[in-house]
């Protein structure tokens, strides 16, 4: 029988969490107490199939963030499929931990909770990305620091996005890098450093016309890489995923872009305080 290695109160809780899992991420691929691959060496009570290309993977266990999960991260993030993963525990078991500790760095972590009480009602406490899409709000807080507030709401709005779908939130990412290049230009026209013309130019080539002028000439290295970034977010938030190892390695992407959005526009604000200029976005 499924479960029985757990004690009777956990057994509800892997039963109703279970079921509460198959009716909200679909109830296909179900494996109990099996591993999801020899590549990782967590077994999960059980994982399921949430839609084409992604797994949501459930540990049931009252003892709040064990050192099964803690093991299992970094396999998890470097797998060739996307996997999501929760706690299953009792609410009890939630409800005491001190300061809410635990719970914390499990969501800090990007784990996902889930409790049953004791009449058998499932909650989820916190949802949850696949690990290897997860940037925790303290993660993006400490890159966004050198950021004026603007860029820095910017920034979090589109984390926001982020982590609901991880393609668009590298759009909203790769918009702020581009508002903020449209903002550059336009006030290095008005110094007369580039022509009226480059404004009416893609973006790549009024880049290409900063780069090319002697005001920038020490700021290049800034310009070539929101040159490339923009070229490569793109096509990678794009980019339509053919099978799981393609839509694994497409979340790997988009977050390192989403981080890289970050440190490029912490070195063009660099740029803009080194000569002068204000930087103005207007993202929606």
């Amino acid at each position: 029988m499924a479960f029985d290695t757990l004690s009777a109160r956990l057994k509800l809780v892997a039963e109703r969490s279970l079921n509460h899992c198959k009716a909200r991420f679909g109830g296909n691929g179900v494996k109990i107490e099996e591993g999801i691959s020899d590549a990782i060496m967590w077994r999960p009570s059980y994982y399921l199939k949430a839609g084409k290309y992604k797994i949501v993977a459930v540990e049931v266990e009252d003892n709040l963030y064990p050192e099964s999960l803690k093991g299992a991260a970094h396999e998890i993030s470097h797998f060739d499929s996307a996997v999501s993963v929760f706690q299953a525990c009792t609410l009890e078991a939630y409800q005491n931990d001190p300061k809410h500790t635990k719970v914390n760095l499990l969501k800090s972590h990007g784990f996902g909770i889930i409790t049953v009480d004791d009449d058998g009602v499932v909650a989820i406490q916190h949802t949850c990305v696949p690990l290897a899409q997860h940037i925790s709000p303290d993660v993006l807080e400490r890159d966004i620091r050198d950021l004026s507030k603007p860029l820095k709401v910017a920034f979090r709005a589109a984390h926001e996005v982020y982590h609901a779908n991880e393609g668009q939130g590298l759009q909203e990412a790769g918009q702020i890098i581009e508002a903020m290049i449209s903002s550059i230009a336009s006030q290095a026209e008005k110094r007369n450093v580039i022509s009226n013309a480059t404004l009416g130019k893609a973006l790549a080539s009024q880049i290409d016309d900063l780069y090319a002028a002697d005001t920038f000439k020490n700021h290049r290295a800034a310009l070539g890489g929101a040159r490339d970034f923009i070229k490569e977010f793109r096509n990678t938030a794009s980019h339509p995923p053919k099978n799981a190892k393609q839509a694994a390695e497409k979340i790997r992407k988009c977050r390192k872009g989403f981080l890289d959005a970050i440190s490029i526009a912490t070195k063009l604000k660099g740029v803009a305080s080194a000569l002068g200029y204000q930087i103005k976005v207007h993202v929606t």
